[in-house]
């Protein structure tokens, strides 16, 4: 089941189950609506792995559109990450290719790299892992999943950038089948205003951080200072 959170005449905005792609997929989100006579467009994307808000356009003409909206919008994700974070809030600038790398060397070759920029919030923590609250301001390929694993926190379920040991006891002990990455936030105009949209986070963040986390984030408060 795929949870619609708004739309209107040319565009379907969702909450995506993490394991779910976005197409290319016989049991992608653009199948899913195609089995119920929707015909959609993804005007960008996010990882198979990754759950939340993804925007969708039911009109072809509209997609050069809605992707321009999408680069103006500001995008916020949260994330479970390995190790206690010890500062409230971030900046990470480091370079980035725009190719998907892996755990080795997450940032790619030099050459290929990129400015870059994810800011970052601490929500929550404990003694084994933290709730991270990011914002990117560019969009590279796999960007706050490489940051993360760059600066030592990876994110739980990553398989790619983590550590294999590490990301199986994690795999095991809570039964993921999904990386621990959540589209939560999007602001955007779409419509005569700007709008602002959320996605509730999958339960297994709560089954790993309490139930108390989602009221714990409604309720944080972004320090850009």
């Amino acid at each position: 089941m795929v949870e619609i959170i708004a739309e209107d005449q040319s565009w379907i905005l969702i909450n995506k189950p993490g394991a779910m792609s976005v197409h290319n997929d016989s049991k992608s989100v653009i199948e899913y609506f195609k089995q119920r006579n929707i015909n959609l467009t993804p005007p960008h994307r996010i990882d198979k792995e990754t759950s939340g808000l993804l925007l969708l356009s039911k009109d072809k003409s509209e997609v050069s559109n809605h992707q321009q909206q999408l680069k103006s919008a500001s995008k916020y994700y949260i994330a479970i990450c390995r190790g206690q974070v010890k500062a409230d809030n971030g900046k990470w600038e480091q370079p980035l290719s725009d190719k998907a790398e892996g755990h080795k060397n997450p940032a790619g070759k030099k050459s290929d790299q990129k400015s870059c920029l994810t800011n970052w919030w601490k929500v929550s923590s404990n003694q084994y892992v933290t709730l991270i609250l990011f914002k990117i301001e560019t969009g590279r390929t796999h960007q706050i999943r490489k940051h993360c694993a760059l600066n030592g926190h990876e994110i739980l379920g990553d398989k790619r950038y983590g550590q294999g040991k590490y990301q199986k006891i994690i795999k095991d002990k809570y039964q993921l089948d999904s990386m621990l990455l959540h589209s939560y936030r999007l602001e955007i105009l779409l419509r005569e205003e700007p709008e602002v949209f959320y996605a509730k986070m999958p339960q297994y963040f709560k089954d790993i951080m309490g139930e108390e986390i989602e009221k714990s984030l409604q309720d944080f408060q972004i320090n850009d200072n």
